[in-house]
């Protein structure tokens, strides 16, 4: 596999030594059990994703993400036998950007998926979404969409200086102020969180074969209440997001006042700590969603990801504020530094610009620091995992607790 460069001589990433094993064996080797899904579909349900544990529904043990021959998901495997399908030359390694580890198959298989399903919690900065593949918590991600006041505060500087140029004797286009399409018009600073949205659950369809997508409706009686404006964030856009997921998934909607019955009936708690990098600060509601319209039956909280989508570069803005003697006004920032990307990640945090030897960089800790060299580059999402702690079997009423 070739390694693509950019034009500063760094190489991207591909893939990592793996240790394999020497013996092969198939995918979904084991004889399937169709059972009827959500909409009339006739998925299967494996042995080995615990659709038939005698203990319940349980944690992820098959962590690894598949995608077949023809680019479609499959359904998650086990490491050891992602190890023997990549030592038998049937897959070859695959990372997703929330850094996960997956495989794509080379051969043609089986397409039978047992029953999955994608829990949404959409919020105004945080959001959270599950993956429940079979009986299993696949993938738990926490979202922190980017900062909308930030975002108002750039489009109005740059309108500002947009009509400061206006002033100036140079070559310009003429205004257009009439070019503006009234159906379907989102407002640029509402448009970057549907896009976040967007590119969020486009990376789910990608890695995993979700049949269902279970979320709450946002609904606020504006006229009557006035103290709901940071509803707005999520109202706004929210059909253009409904109708992306009906072409690719069946749409379960659910009130507000449903969700805090569903989780607190399956044993869920939720923390009132909205910034908290926890499990239950957001991702609690997406899991008792998913459940719901799969398995009916709790599935323990897993490993959770923490994905930082608030940074955004600079754009179009041609000049700086302040000219520089005799008037000259040097160019203020591009999307590129050194021929990489603005938003890139590397081995120490997120690129954001730089000087002449340094590069600027943005660590977990939202903290800028300096490099004068990095090794690597990757396109993946800026990602933190959190573990979780698994409580007792018998605690929240045990691992079998169902929603009658």
């Amino acid at each position: 596999m070739e390694n693509k460069t950019t034009m500063d001589g760094l190489q991207e990433r591909q893939d990592a030594p793996l240790i394999l094993t020497t013996s092969a064996e198939p995918l979904n080797a084991t004889n399937p059990q169709t059972v009827r899904l959500h909409g009339g579909s006739m998925p299967v349900r494996h042995w080995g994703s615990g659709c038939y544990s005698q203990v319940g529904a349980r944690m992820s043990g098959h962590s690894v993400f598949v995608v077949g021959f023809d680019g479609k998901p499959l359904t998650p495997t086990t490491n050891a036998k992602a190890r023997k399908l990549l030592q038998s030359k049937q897959a070859r390694p695959q990372w997703n950007k929330f850094g996960q580890f997956g495989i794509q198959m080379l051969v043609a298989t089986r397409t039978e998926t047992p029953q999955s399903a994608l829990g949404v919690d959409f919020g105004t900065k945080f959001e959270g979404y599950v993956v429940v593949v079979g009986r299993e918590n696949n993938q738990a991600v926490m979202w922190k969409l980017p900062d909308k006041k930030k975002i108002v505060h750039k489009l109005e500087e740059r309108s500002q200086l947009r009509r400061a140029k206006r002033w100036r004797k140079c070559r310009m286009r003429e205004c257009r102020f009439d070019n503006r399409e009234k159906k379907g018009f989102i407002a640029p600073s509402q448009l970057v969180m549907v896009q976040s949205r967007l590119k969020a659950l486009g990376e789910f369809f990608k890695c995993y074969p979700i049949k269902v997508v279970a979320l709450e409706d946002v609904r606020f009686n504006h006229r009557d209440n006035k103290w709901g404006k940071n509803f707005s964030t999520i109202e706004i856009g929210k059909r253009v997001i409904n109708d992306w997921i009906r072409e690719r998934a069946y749409l379960q909607m659910y009130s507000g006042y449903e969700t805090p019955d569903i989780r607190g009936e399956y044993g869920y708690k939720k923390s009132g700590q909205k910034s908290a990098e926890l499990f239950n600060s957001h991702c609690s509601d997406a899991l008792a969603l998913a459940v719901d319209v799969t398995t009916k039956q709790r599935i323990p909280e897993g490993k959770l990801v923490v994905v930082d989508d608030t940074y955004r570069p600079v754009r179009r803005r041609l000049h700086d504020t302040q000219p520089s003697k005799g008037g000259v006004r040097q160019p203020y920032s591009q999307g590129n530094f050194k021929g990489v990307r603005k938003g890139t990640v590397c081995e120490h945090g997120q690129i954001v610009g730089g000087t002449k030897n340094n590069y600027w960089i943005r660590n977990t800790e939202n903290k800028r620091i300096g490099r004068s060299h990095i090794s690597w580059l990757s396109h993946k999402f800026k990602t933190k995992e959190v573990m979780v702690a698994i409580p007792p079997p018998n605690k929240f009423g045990g691992l079998l607790a169902t929603r009658l």
